[in-house]
């Protein structure tokens, strides 16, 4: 989502519209995850068959499909109920921890002692950093050379790191997809091998410095693809909810993974979205699924003001364990400690109509808001953890209009101390 303030004809293939459940139902068994077993140059796939092919497939299977309806979902079939293998992720999105100390500020514990972020981080309970990816950005900040530099810091602090990659030059969310200006004109088969590429040498650079991730994002809220138009996916859009569609998405994202896993990276994988519509979120995974995208977490979005109430939170995790049995992460969430502002930056909440009905904006109401969020993840057999996004995106000057639209959601406050919401995480196991 922007925190900041078409199309191909379809080659329709008969028959296959009912071929669509079976494989959804068997995705767990599905087509054979194609991940390229050393690094080599990834051949396109092919505009007319809807089969996900980043790389010479070493078995044959049966073919995926989705038709231009909206698929009529079915549950994939649970093939365990145990509970998440490592320990409770309480984490923390620090991504423009250098932008907001490049323009002069600092963070501060409670008692407004200055110290290193991440070791503030570290004492307040936090366990888990993420970091985005953007390629090329104007500014600077949250490309490849500022994110070896902040995991640097991070692990110093002993937390583990969550890479985030956008494949964007910017902002990536479901309203927003666009191509790094550089892959803008890229034929499918070199925007295929530069997400390959790129990833591989981000992964391998962290690496080779000697901070490895622990788990690796591909791609930002995906929820209707990424790298607009080759790889975008819309469920209400026939022309954007199709094989050729789907076969470009699950290729692309294959790409990003199979670059990790030939860094020799053990990092986990993590595919989010961001939805308030449970049909939509399964739309998304059964497909994805059904592409032959082998992933370890489901990774979703939770703004109550984009994405419904603490019990729709509830409902949705509950419906995406049962019928994915992938462990879940909210990789973000947030909340307001406040409706006033300290720079001349608009807020993204500045209205009382905007908060959650028993939530006020205050530093209870944000710690209480948190408190909700992290309950329902470790209430569900497949909780994992949580994010707290734009939690260091502090306001550093009166008068700045370039400043933080998030500042009032911040895990630290207008002198820069770090808020009583960090108490949640504290008292989390």
């Amino acid at each position: 989502m922007n925190k900041s303030q078409n199309r191909r004809k379809v080659h329709l293939i008969p028959i296959m519209a009912l071929i669509m459940l079976v494989t959804v139902a068997f995705a767990s068994a599905g087509p054979t995850n194609s991940r390229r077993p050393t690094r080599t140059p990834i051949p396109t796939s092919t505009p007319d068959l809807p089969t996900q092919t980043p790389i010479t497939p070493t078995s044959t299977t049966e073919t995926p499909i989705v038709t231009t309806e909206t698929p009529t979902a079915t549950a994939v079939t649970p093939t365990s109920t145990t509970p998440p293998s490592s320990d409770f992720i309480k984490g923390f999105d620090a991504s423009y921890v250098s932008r907001v100390e490049d323009k002069g500020g600092v963070y501060k514990t409670s008692t407004g002692v200055t110290q290193d972020v991440f070791q503030i981080l570290a004492d307040n309970g936090v366990n888990y950093v993420r970091f985005r990816v953007w390629n090329n950005p104007t500014e600077g900040y949250c490309n490849k050379t500022d994110v070896l530099a902040m995991t640097q810091r991070a692990k110093a602090a002993g937390l583990k790191v969550l890479i985030d990659f956008h494949y964007s030059d910017f902002w990536a969310d479901p309203s927003q997809q666009n191509k790094p200006a550089a892959w803008d004109s890229m034929s499918f088969t070199d925007l295929n091998q530069a997400v390959y590429d790129y990833t591989y040498d981000v992964i391998s650079s962290l690496i080779a410095q000697g901070t490895p991730p622990d788990m690796v994002q591909i791609g930002n809220e995906i929820t209707h693809g990424m790298l607009w138009t080759d790889g975008e996916v819309h469920m209400d859009d026939p022309a954007y909810n199709t094989p050729e569609q789907w076969t470009n998405l699950a290729t692309l994202v294959n790409s990003g993974i199979s670059a990790v896993e030939d860094t020799g990276s053990s990092a986990e994988i993590m595919v989010q979205i961001a939805s308030g519509d449970i049909d939509e979120m399964t739309w998304f995974f059964d497909n994805i699924i059904a592409y032959g995208v082998d992933f370890d977490i489901v990774g979703i979005s939770y703004y109550h003001n984009w994405h419904g109430t603490i019990s729709d939170l509830d409902s949705y995790m509950d419906e995406l364990a049962s019928r994915y049995c992938k462990e879940i992460v909210i990789a973000e969430t947030s909340y307001p400690f406040t409706l006033d502002w300290y720079d001349w930056t608009n807020n993204i909440i500045g209205l009382q109509s905007q908060l959650l009905s028993g939530y006020d904006a205050s530093v209870s109401g944000q710690t209480d808001f948190l408190q909700a969020v992290v309950d329902v993840a470790k209430g569900n057999s497949l909780g994992r953890g949580v994010f707290y996004w734009g939690g260091e995106w502090i306001a550093t000057a009166p008068k700045d209009t370039d400043g933080s639209t998030w500042e009032n959601q911040a895990m630290f406050n207008f002198q820069w101390k770090a808020v009583n919401a960090f108490s949640v995480f504290q008292n989390t196991n």
